[in-house]
């Protein structure tokens, strides 16, 4: 949404058109994104318990002849177990049985052996929906409707995590029908919402820039060629994360096994999908934060940027490596040799455009009449978590130092001093550079150097603790940890708040 205002704000000024081709499709795109986060707040809110009786649930017994129940041959087929004279009355709730999912169609056929069956206890003798079109046909006939919605499967919310890790995104068995179905469905929204946007601006550049800008990139300013190369980058990477999501709704749903191993399919292929999407949504992020500086620094420093050319060919050489790099990521799940020595490769060469960045922008700073204002003080914050950012990622693009460091805090204090860091900084600064065009009225001062430097400190205290947590060989996704780690982490959490 941020980056979406800058670029309805900044592309059509700096193109010279008075607005962007399709305003009328402009606002739909635009609110198209709040369904997502709407849906995404759904998720908190839905209770985790079990289905129960008044959600009009299908059930294999009635409820009132239970009792029937115990005469049944199932039910004293443990008569050859060691344990059955342990067996009373007072364990009939805990009681283990093999429940067919759906209805018994014949009431005379008296066999269990049904294919698809699940280990259910004895107490819960009501049938999980295993469809969302069934849990969606039961909405429309209950009159309890907000009970039933609000009464999905919530206790399995973190089980696929947010890189939809399969099989548990993409099987109902691990996730069950709600959560995640919700969470796919935002992202869907979302991506929908990206690509109205994307399209309607790269058409703005395209067909109503003013005479003689059309070809020459060298005239824009920094900050639109960030945009519209972040604009380019979204135009590849989206179709891929909704073909995943949609792969991963028809696994869930219509009984599709494009990530079931059993079945022919390949869960490593949702990972490839993914990250091919995750890592140049980095550099999505991160390459507009690059206009912001390369503007603030000259405007500050009364001096141009020096080589404007190079900072120019420096960000589209990093956005065209960012699409061969994804694997640095899933060095783990199995690649080949030759795969993780390219991925290496290109990892460690994507610093070389990063470099020439920081050094340009350090000799823009030199012998200049530097005048100092809270947009460029945000720029030197940045400048200086980029730097840590890109350090501490070097060492996670070599293999050997990747598998040592995998899933440790070390990767999340990287990760967020990236993204968290240098990524928001810059949009701050970008933010505050922008401040009096954007409302038409001077920011504090008092409250922006209080916001400069909470944020900035809060980033320093929180992640530099994690780095030493990840090289003790502390791992991420736990809820709790040992108490050696107490120092660091407590020292983490002051921070963060």
């Amino acid at each position: 949404l941020l980056f979406g205002g800058f670029a309805n704000f900044l592309i059509p000024y700096h193109v010279g058109s008075k607005d962007v081709a399709y305003p009328r499709l402009n606002s739909i795109g635009f609110w198209i994104q709040p369904c997502g986060f709407i849906l995404l707040a759904k998720i908190g809110f839905l209770r985790p318990q079990f289905w129960r009786y008044y959600d009009k649930t299908a059930f294999s017994f009635n409820l009132l002849e239970k009792l029937k129940f115990y005469k049944t041959k199932p039910f004293n087929n443990d008569m050859l177990l060691y344990v059955n004279y342990l067996k009373d009355t007072t364990i009939n709730n805990n009681y283990i049985i093999w429940k067919a999912r759906k209805n018994l169609s014949d009431l005379s056929y008296d066999s269990f052996n049904f294919t698809p069956i699940k280990l259910f206890f004895w107490n819960n003798i009501i049938n999980y929906p295993e469809s969302f079109w069934y849990a969606s046909s039961r909405v429309l006939k209950s009159r309890r409707k907000k009970i039933f919605v609000s009464k999905c499967s919530a206790r399995t919310l973190v089980t696929a995590g947010w890189t939809f890790i399969t099989p548990f995104s993409s099987n109902l068995k691990y996730t069950g029908v709600g959560s995640q179905d919700i969470l796919i469905l935002s992202v869907i929204f979302a991506g929908v919402s990206t690509t109205i946007s994307f399209t309607n601006l790269l058409i703005t550049r395209r067909t109503l820039s003013m005479p003689g800008i059309r070809h020459r990139r060298v005239l824009l300013p920094f900050i639109s060629i960030g945009l519209f190369l972040a604009l380019r980058m979204l135009a590849i990477i989206t179709p891929v994360l909704a073909a995943a999501m949609i792969m991963m709704i028809l696994d869930r749903h219509w009984q599709t096994t494009f990530f079931e191993y059993a079945y022919g399919g390949d869960p490593i292929l949702s990972q490839h999908l993914f990250w091919f999407f995750g890592h140049p949504e980095v550099y999505v992020l991160i390459i507009p934060t690059f206009g912001f500086i390369n503007m603030i620094i000259p405007h500050n420093n009364t001096r141009r940027v020096a080589s404007k050319h190079h900072m120019i060919w420096a960000i589209y050489v990093m956005s065209y490596m960012g699409f061969l790099v994804w694997g640095h990521h899933m060095y783990l799940v199995g690649l080949d040799h030759r795969s993780r020595t390219m991925y290496s490769t290109i990892t460690i060469m994507i610093s070389m455009p990063a470099t020439i960045k920081v050094v340009n922008w350090t000799l823009s700073l030199v012998n200049g009449a530097l005048k100092i204002d809270l947009p460029l003080l945000f720029s030197f914050s940045f400048l200086f978590l980029f730097l840590v950012a890109g350090f501490t990622g070097m060492w996670l693009s070599h293999v050997s130092l990747n598998v040592s460091m995998h899933d440790t805090f070390y990767v999340v204090a990287h990760f967020h001093i990236m993204l968290s860091g240098s990524a928001m900084v810059g949009i701050f600064s970008g933010f505050y550079y922008y401040f009096n065009a954007l409302f038409g009225i001077k920011y504090s001062r008092i409250f922006g150097y209080l916001h400069l430097l909470y944020y900035s400190g809060g980033q320093w205290i929180t992640f530099t603790p994690q780095f030493y947590l990840g090289f003790s060989g502390m791992p991420r996704r736990i809820h709790d940890y040992p108490i050696v780690f107490m120092g660091w982490q407590s020292m983490s959490t002051t921070g963060h708040f």
